[in-house]
């Protein structure tokens, strides 16, 4: 969408010119002239994520997309902004841009297909620049242009001017088949789309903050939901069992085990004598650890699928009941068990209460923080949206400087948000985030705890309970850290702020002294002092905001470890197989073997971790694990003493789990 078209909007004074009349008229070349000074604008005020494993990933998936669009003449690119609100949005000529925050919200390549095809159906059907009620958006965004500041689009003074650029129902529904098109045609399940509309619901229903923007910039959920049910591609009234099976094998094909189990069981409802659909299924529950079901659909199907069919599902019925009687044997004493876990709650509590106390004065700051950036941004110059600034002069200079400033101001609130929100309360009725998801986690970890006989799966585990549990306190501590870091950081923007008051002051005295079209070169000398000051205040401010947003993140990868190993995907070794597959789709390594695994008494999720950390900074999952034993550090500490960004080793870890997990039904009926 073109959310922040208002960002660029002091640019527009400029380009009117050179726009021709009506902006239906728009040549392709005058189109992508115009998406570059966005583009130039857009990353100028706010932070472009560069981390190599998140790059590689969206553009992997948006050049397969691209391969099929129509519009060959269009040089599409992406780009990945350092924001925590969950939105996407296209400008003009090509560029797409999409929020940090919904890498982390996809569950799946397809649903990140589904967000990019959705914003490239924006540019192939020229939604920005034909028709009449698009040459209306044009005029309402020249006219924002006349009254536009940096700062001012920044302290939200336009009452989300973006709103205005917001497109009609029909084009964002024609947006929605055009990516459902290009997904079939580049391979992805076009369910996806329907699926990441699903988890939407389940957060706006919520009233989650980080979907505010996505809402405002594009049509309810459910009105999407229900125009995609109506392409015949997705209505399960006019899509074919062959179509069906194809999205079903492909799921399974690309390690979204849960997905693909959901839609085989779907399928072998309706066709309850399709040995080939059982057989699959089948091995899908596997996969998720549902033995007995399991073994049963294969055992059912083998013999009549083929005879290849049938030595595979002996083979892997015969290991998982070797692998049964094995754990069978173990009987741990779990009273020590039972005291670790004691212990870890005793500690989980202390750590909630010293967070809440945190949390809560860190949140009276935000609010005063909010209070303080509106009564700056009523001092803003008036005379500054008048100013057009030729390039080199002084003027220039100056808004490139508001620029700045406005990408720290809004680095620092965006990071101190998402923690401040993300650690989440256990306070009545508003219990979230990461303190609930810890107690939750404490409770599942007792349940098996408390039988006389625990499943294989759990027997599998009980061995990591030790490292589960020493992660859970490391990530306490990354929280608290994280709290006092952000309130750090707004405490420095306090500072900065008085710092950007005093400059603003200067500034519109500057204003007064205009020559010819820009600040006398004696204004200008008095003005700089306020305004370097300024700059190097409120870029400290956002410095100790993403120190603060990486401690979050970290506690947020050891929690997903944690995740991870309670699936017990070293339950058998044709179980760890699937994990090994899931890890060769998206990161072409396959990890350590089960002998490995087992002899150097390693985890499935220290696995994925290290092979993560690899990919991103060039190094092997080997020599991570090498790394990490040397030093003696935890994966998630070695990942940050290599620079990592603590935020892609979370979504990749995510991605990891949501393959053994994600079901949108549940997630829309508020189950996790």
């Amino acid at each position: 969408m073109v959310r922040r078209l208002s960002v660029i909007a002091l640019s527009l004074a400029v380009l009117c010119a050179s726009i021709p009349a009506p902006a239906l008229a728009l040549s392709t070349q005058q189109e992508i002239a115009i998406g570059k000074e966005y583009d130039k604008q857009i990353t100028d005020t706010t932070v472009v994520v560069t981390d190599p494993l998140l790059n590689q990933w969206v553009n992997d998936v948006s050049n397969k997309l691209w391969a099929e669009t129509v519009r060959k003449d269009v040089p599409y690119s992406i780009k990945i902004l350092d924001v925590s609100d969950i939105n996407a949005f296209s400008t003009l000529g090509g560029y797409i841009y999409i929020n940090l925050g919904t890498l982390d919200f996809v569950q799946s390549d397809d649903e990140l297909a589904g967000v990019i095809g959705h914003e490239t159906g924006h540019i192939e059907r020229r939604h920005v620049v034909t028709g009449a009620n698009k040459a209306t958006i044009i005029d309402i965004l020249f006219g924002i242009g006349s009254m536009f500041s940096p700062l001012l689009y920044r302290f939200g003074q336009l009452l989300e001017a973006g709103v205005l650029a917001r497109m009609s129902r029909d084009d964002e529904n024609e947006a929605d088949k055009y990516g459902l098109l290009l997904m079939s045609r580049a391979g992805y399940d076009p369910d996806a789309m329907k699926s990441f509309m699903a988890h939407l619901g389940s957060v706006e229903h919520e009233g989650h903050g980080a979907l505010d923007k996505y809402l405002a910039d594009h049509p309810e959920v459910d009105k999407r939901l229900a125009n995609l049910d109506g392409d015949p591609g997705l209505n399960p009234q006019t899509r074919s069992d062959e179509q069906r099976t194809a999205q079903a094998i492909h799921d399974f094909d690309t390690a979204r085990y849960n997905i693909a189990a959901m839609k085989f069981t779907a399928l072998l409802d309706k066709h309850p004598d399709d040995s080939t659909v059982r057989f699959d299924l089948g091995q899908s529950q596997l996969a998720l650890g549902e033995t007995t079901r399991g073994e049963q659909n294969l055992v059912s199907a083998a013999e009549q699928v083929s005879p290849q069919a049938k030595n595979l599902a002996d083979v892997r019925i015969k290991a998982l009941r070797a692998a049964a009687a094995k754990l069978d044997l173990l009987h741990p004493d779990l009273s020590p068990l039972r005291t670790q876990l004691q212990t870890a709650r005793e500690d989980e509590t202390q750590a909630q209460t010293a967070i809440s106390t945190r949390r809560q004065a860190g949140l009276d700051q935000l609010r005063s923080i909010s209070d303080r950036l509106q009564n700056v941004a009523y001092e803003i110059p008036s005379g500054l949206s008048q100013a057009q600034a030729k390039p080199g002069s002084r003027l220039e200079t100056v808004l490139h400087n508001l620029n700045t400033m406005s990408k720290s101001i809004d680095e620092t609130t965006n990071k101190a948000t998402m923690v401040l929100s993300g650690v989440g309360t256990l306070e009545r009725y508003k219990q979230g985030g990461m303190l609930r998801d810890n107690q939750e986690i404490l409770d599942q970890l007792a349940s098996p705890l408390q039988l006389d006989a625990p499943p294989p799966q759990a027997l599998a585990i009980f061995p990591d309970y030790a490292r589960m549990l020493a992660r859970m306190g490391a990530g306490d501590a990354d929280l608290v850290r994280a709290v006092d870091a952000s309130r750090v950081s707004l405490a420095r923007l306090d500072v900065g702020l008085a710092d950007l008051d005093a400059f603003v002051r200067e500034l519109d005295r500057a204003l007064g002294t205009f020559l010819g079209s820009d600040i006398r070169p004696d204004a200008y000398k008095q003005l700089e002092p306020s305004m370097i000051k300024a700059v190097d205040s409120l870029n400290r401010a956002g410095i100790a905001a993403s120190q603060s947003a990486q401690l979050y993140t970290m506690a947020r990868a050891r929690q997903l470890q944690t995740r991870i190993d309670m699936l017990g995907l070293q339950e058998s070794l044709d179980r760890y197989a699937t994990f090994q597959h899931a890890l060769d789709v998206r990161f072409h390594t396959a990890g350590p073997t089960y002998d490995q695994l087992i002899a150097q008494d390693l985890t499935p999720s220290d696995v994925a971790a290290a092979t993560i950390i690899g990919a991103d900074t060039n190094a092997t999952g080997p020599a991570i694990l090498a790394e990490a034993k040397e030093n003696d550090r935890a994966l998630v500490d070695t990942a940050n003493d290599r620079g990592m960004n603590a935020q892609a080793l979370e979504i990749f870890l995510d991605l990891v789990w949501f393959d053994y997990t994600d079901n949108p039904a549940k997630e829309a009926l508020g189950q996790t």
